[in-house]
């Protein structure tokens, strides 16, 4: 009896493990079921993605046997001529008729200085020229008289020569008079400071009362009827010019015309350049001392393509990537080419690399694109829609 019973229980533990195990192999066909439904339902909604094509703006380019660089030289806007205004004298400042920014005119009275004591010494050497003067005339008349004596004999040679040697004597003090004269008139003259040719004041350094020394600057004069444009450029350059040449400069954001003028011999040992003097028609109220651009185009030879700076990205060692498309099966279809950049300037730069000779570049979307990828080149109109950046 009890082995019966023990028969029993073996066999109702042996049912109901294989009632578990069914119903756990079940449970896994159930979920296995559903994660295929699931994925094949993901797989359902991202075909159509990957088979449509994504838009991209493209651009043809045109490789080309050489390209155009504009480089550019600075300088500074200067008048023709600058001068510091001085006495070439010491005196008393007594009067400075003009202000800093005033426009002056050639030979206007600028400044003067106390004359007052040369006056005084011109009264007192004009006093010694009528004493002179009486002196010579007195002698003249006796070197007559001696010499009418002389040759009638009642006199000797030794008095003749006296009387003679006395006139000269008086003679030479008068004209010694006269030279003491005419420098204390130029002293006058030099004591009033006048404009040398037609300006504008930029400085004012003394005030009246002060006592000034020879050379010491009062005024500060700027030629402002003649500007030019002083512009160091590289030896090479400058021997693509030509003097009477005529040039469009940029100042202040100003279009300048400027004549070339001159080009100094010597190289500028700090900026190892040469400079060339522009004569402007007109400054267009663009302060002396602005900075003065020039742009000067040169041809540079070497086969390359012009590209937009949105179609390059950063490749390996220093070298640029750029995406093309290409026909694949009926497809439009990316490829990547690796180019070196020769130039860049404003928006695009110069390459040259693995491009073919006419190929269609991926403006743009450089990070959203893998080679090999299928692609749909957006037309102009739609290129024209697209927002800008």
């Amino acid at each position: 009896m009890t082995h019966a019973n023990e028969e029993n229980r073996l066999k109702g533990g042996i049912v109901g493990l294989a009632g578990r195990l069914a119903v756990a192999v079940a449970i896994l066909a159930v979920i296995a079921g559903g994660v295929a439904t699931f994925h094949l339902r993901a797989a359902a909604d991202d075909e159509p993605a990957a088979l449509t094509p994504l838009p991209v703006q493209v651009q043809t380019v045109q490789r080309q046997d050489s390209y155009r660089v504009q480089e550019r030289f600075a300088g500074r806007l200067e008048p023709a001529r600058r001068s510091s205004l001085a006495f070439e004298r010491a005196g008393l400042l007594t009067e400075v008729m003009a202000e800093e920014g005033d426009e002056v005119s050639f030979g206007q009275l600028l400044a003067q200085l106390d004359i007052e004591p040369l006056l005084a010494q011109r009264d007192a050497i004009a006093a010694q020229q009528e004493q002179v003067a009486a002196d010579l005339d007195l002698a003249q008349r006796t070197l007559r008289r001696q010499r009418e004596l002389f040759e009638q004999g009642h006199v000797s040679s030794q008095r003749l020569d006296e009387a003679r040697l006395s006139a000269e004597a008086l003679a030479a003090r008068a004209r010694a008079l006269a030279a003491d004269l005419r420098a204390l008139d130029i002293d006058i003259e030099k004591s009033t400071l006048r404009a040398p040719f037609d300006g504008r004041l930029a400085g004012r350094y003394l005030d009246e009362g002060a006592v000034v020394s020879p050379g010491g600057m009062v005024l500060d004069l700027l030629e402002s009827g003649r500007p030019q444009a002083r512009i160091g450029v590289t030896p090479e350059a400058a021997r693509r010019l030509f003097a009477g040449a005529d040039f469009t400069l940029m100042a202040d954001g100003r279009e300048l015309k400027g004549r070339l003028a001159a080009t100094r011999p010597d190289i500028a040992p700090e900026t190892r350049s040469l400079e060339l003097l522009f004569d402007l028609a007109d400054r267009q109220d663009v302060p002396f001392g602005e900075v003065v651009t020039l742009r000067l185009a040169r041809e540079i030879e070497g086969a390359g393509f012009w590209l937009p700076l949105t179609s390059l990205y950063e490749d390996e060692k220093g070298l640029w990537s750029v995406f093309t498309l290409v026909e694949r099966e009926g497809h439009s279809v990316l490829a990547r080419e690796t180019v070196e950049v020769l130039h860049a300037e404003d928006e695009q730069a110069f390459v040259r690399g693995t491009l073919p000779t006419r190929a269609e570049v991926v403006v743009g979307n450089a990070e959203r694109v893998v080679p090999g990828q299928r692609v749909r080149p957006l037309s102009p109109s739609e290129s024209a829609d697209l927002p800008t950046s």
